[in-house]
């Protein structure tokens, strides 16, 4: 398996929480409400200025109703579609 790394992973989570977003019609201050994080973590995290933990990730992936590992797939990996 290749190696990924964390920058690239940070990346990724972002453009897939706004794609999923987008995709839902959520905004994402909304989201992030919604979600029961910090706005400006989720701002900090989208321009990958912070890391994301596995606790802020699945209360994200529960508020869009995805998988947290969706929210880290590739895009062709994912069953979904989006």
């Amino acid at each position: 398996m290749a190696r990924v790394e964390p920058a690239a992973l940070r990346v990724l989570l972002a453009k897939n929480i706004r794609a999923t977003a987008r995709g839902r019609k959520v905004s994402l201050t909304a989201l992030a409400d919604f979600g029961g994080v910090s706005r400006a973590q989720m701002f900090n995290i989208l321009r990958c200025s912070s890391s994301a933990t596995l606790d802020w990730i699945a209360k994200v992936a529960a508020a869009l109703d995805v998988e947290p590992w969706q929210l880290l797939a590739p895009r062709a990996a994912r069953k979904d579609g989006r």
